[in-house]
């Protein structure tokens, strides 16, 4: 799926030399989730044309994430050969569009231009929680859209982030500011890289839906009891629904009209253990 965050035609393929093991699973269907682009027959044309036509990235997938050389192999071997330059930059584009939210991940300033960042206020997320003096988790911290919003408030607080150049760009950031209270980390809603009982306040923002019932007993092993779990996302203009699997979880939710256009609903559950 393509979120248009991106024109295509402003990026090199090369881009794809800069993604994460993870991505690139994802790439060739072997993500957390093998429903996707990978099952779309013109995808894996289009991929096929762009690793066979690039062997930096071939062998980049291939060494970088060995689970996947079968399928880099296959599909190179079914690609057409002697294809012109114009054909090869078709493909390229669209690759990059299909997987533009990847792309976005690699280069974080552009992340930050995205209306759901750059039009969000931290005022939302304040108003979902006392930040003071607690201790914080944030999952997929991203650019810091929700860390840096309540840094000067907690205790401590600690992003993770699976992306390692949005984690190298959160620790510019932090570096810049002379944040002394923040720490930086690898780590997925789904393996959450510390102990039990840890934290105040774990938050998120579009982070949870690949498995709610996994990665809602993965953030309340790591909460505190009586320690809040937060799902605050950006700004958007996309029509939504209450999530059922939220309710039925044990969030409590609050609403309200993006000035984009989007139905915004933001869920917070109080963990007792």
């Amino acid at each position: 799926m393509s979120f248009n965050w991106i024109n295509p035609e402003n990026f090199s393929i090369n881009t794809l030399l800069l993604m994460d093991k993870w991505i690139i699973m994802y790439f060739l269907g072997l993500g957390k989730t093998t429903v996707g682009h990978y099952a779309n027959e013109e995808y894996r044309h289009h991929l096929g044309i762009v690793l066979k036509y690039n062997h930096a990235i071939q062998w980049y997938f291939s060494e970088k994430c060995p689970e996947v050389k079968k399928r880099v192999d296959n599909l190179v071997k079914n690609t057409q050969n002697n294809l012109l330059q114009d054909d090869i930059r078709k493909s390229e584009m669209y690759i990059l569009d299909a997987k533009d939210s990847f792309v976005v991940y690699v280069y974080p300033e552009i992340m930050e231009e995205l209306d759901y960042i750059k039009h969000w206020k931290a005022e939302t997320l304040i108003s979902m929680a006392d930040f003071h003096n607690k201790i914080v988790l944030d999952i997929g911290s991203g650019t810091g859209r929700l860390a840096f919003s309540v840094i000067n408030m907690v205790k401590e607080l600690y992003a993770i982030d699976p992306v390692d150049r949005l984690r190298e760009y959160l620790k510019y950031k932090r570096d810049k500011l002379g944040i002394k209270n923040m720490r930086i980390l690898d780590g997925t809603i789904e393996e959450i890289p510390f102990p039990e009982n840890i934290f105040d306040i774990v938050m998120s923002g579009h982070v949870m839906g690949d498995d709610y019932d996994k990665e809602m007993e993965e953030m309340t092993r790591v909460a505190k009891n009586g320690g809040y779990i937060i799902t605050c996302v950006g700004e958007d203009n996309s029509k939504r629904e209450e999530n059922k699997d939220m309710i039925r979880l044990g969030f409590e939710y609050t609403y309200y009209k993006s000035k984009l256009g989007g139905d915004i609903y933001n869920y917070k559950k109080k963990i007792i253990k």
